[in-house]
């Protein structure tokens, strides 16, 4: 039930609700009374009775002596009073809030719940009673609390229960009902950080161009609002349109008021760049991240991964390897798949290089590759397919054929599976045609004739085979 007090005193707080329905007339008096309980002064208690005998028959000043004791945490006197309120006048609501509100203050939500609904029963025009009862009862049943505000729609159809709603069903995860209430809400009439829940909320769900259509709009009101420029700045990059977003991490960083900047602007701030081919700026920002890192291991990961990509495309392989190395160091569960990407980056080394240094390269793919099927015998097919890919690369005119070994080791573990599926059989043709040229310029024709037939039963269009066999 913590969550229920956390609720109340933080609704209190911030001014949520209206403390109490004061006429006018009555302000002065409520003014005095309340700053003598506040100030918990010499004859504090004499003073607020001779108060009380003077305005005995007024429930706004008796409920806010309550309200002023409730506010120093003095529930026993807080009771007293509201008690005397209901008594006078069992039709004011805020009497019932009152009585609510110290039950929620004692961490007593059932019994809040139970105060409020009756200030809704006997005050049905008086918001207040469905606020705190909507409130209270939000984390247990969302739709329980919406239900109690569109009660109040019929008596006070000018009250903004659409977007009160939309932050129930906000707190409370359900992103969609939120967003069905946002939607319901004239824009205009929003507050920023409304907005930004808003926005914040179609960001989640991944439709970005929503997103973005309501942090654009929130920034033309509120164009120094950190928020609203981040989720800009992030959409954007999502959608790939780099130099925009370049745009809004600009007002973010430099423009916004109380910024507080994270590791993830930075990643978003290097993923914009790397989009943009700005290799450089790219790795000082994912390095930015590291350094601002707060113990987020999935934050430090996307990072050293994005590191790596940024330095490949630079073509600093080395700084590119080392960098994925420490970012498969973060993984719990190291996968094939993300192994691989370590490959990847020795062969484009390999491919950009020339002589002696292409050479190396491929030697030091080829073993990385010969790691993975010893760590991953799951994936052997595809690690012993780059094996033979490496060694063709390295004798592109099939002098010494070192290729061949894994080739075969390739085509024996496939030939005979009777569940191939198409990229295995992708893999076998690929064997069997290297196969068919070794023999063919071998000059041996039985092992060819054989190798390309095989070749024809997996592709039935395959020319070279076709040529090769005369058909």
């Amino acid at each position: 039930m913590k969550t229920i007090k956390y609720l109340m005193i933080g609704a209190l707080m911030i001014g949520i609700y209206a403390p109490i329905n004061a006429q006018e007339d009555h302000k002065a008096i409520i003014e005095q009374v309340t700053n003598i309980i506040k100030t918990q002064g010499t004859g504090t208690e004499k003073q607020v009775k001779d108060i009380f005998k003077a305005n005995k028959k007024n429930v706004d000043v008796i409920t806010a002596i309550g309200r002023a004791y409730l506010d120093i945490k003095d529930t026993t006197n807080a009771q007293i009073y509201a008690d005397l309120a209901i008594a006078r006048d069992k039709h004011y609501g805020d009497a019932y809030v009152l009585a609510g509100d110290i039950e929620a203050f004692k961490d007593n939500g059932g019994a809040a719940s139970g105060w409020y609904e009756q200030a809704t029963y006997f005050d049905p025009k008086n918001p207040n009673g469905y606020r705190r009862y909507a409130y209270v009862n939000s984390k247990v049943s969302p739709s329980s609390s919406v239900a109690k505000l569109e009660e109040l729609r019929k008596h006070r159809p000018d009250y903004p229960v659409d977007i009160i709603s939309a932050e129930i069903y906000d707190k409370a995860g359900n992103i969609s009902k939120a967003l069905e209430y946002y939607n319901k809400v004239d824009r205009n009439q929003m507050e920023d950080y409304q907005l930004v829940s808003f926005a914040l909320n179609y960001f989640l769900k991944g439709e970005f161009d929503k997103s973005l259509e309501v942090a654009q709009f929130g920034i033309t009101k509120f164009p120094a609002n950190a928020a609203l420029n981040r989720i800009c700045f992030y959409n954007l990059t999502n959608q790939k349109k780099y130099e925009e977003a370049l745009k809004y991490a600009d007002a973010l960083f430099n423009k916004s008021e109380k910024t507080k900047i994270t590791e993830s602007d930075y990643l978003y701030y290097g993923h914009a760049y790397l989009g943009m081919k700005d290799y450089d700026k790219a790795i000082e920002m994912f390095n930015k991240a590291l350094e601002n890192n707060s113990d987020n291991k999935q934050d430090r990961s996307d990072a050293l991964k994005n590191l790596a990509n940024a330095y490949t495309a630079k073509g600093d392989y080395t700084n590119a390897a080392q960098k994925y190395e420490e970012y498969l160091k973060t993984l719990d569960k190291l996968t094939a798949s993300e192994y691989a990407g370590l490959g990847g980056i020795y062969l484009t080394q390999a491919q950009e290089a020339e002589g002696e240094e292409q050479t190396q390269a491929y030697q030091k793919a080829a073993a990385f590759y010969k790691d993975l099927a010893e760590k991953f015998p799951n994936v052997k097919d595809y690690a012993t397919l780059w094996q033979a890919r490496i060694n063709s690369y390295m004798d592109p005119e099939m002098k010494t054929y070192q290729a061949k070994p894994f080739y075969e080791e390739l085509a024996n573990m496939l030939k005979d599976k009777a569940d191939r599926d198409e990229i295995e059989n992708k893999y076998l043709l690929e064997a069997y045609q290297y196969l068919g040229f070794y023999y063919y310029k071998t000059d041996d024709k039985a092992n060819y004739t054989d190798y390309w037939n095989r070749v024809l039963a997996l592709d039935p269009n395959n020319a070279t085979a076709k040529q090769v066999l005369g058909k």
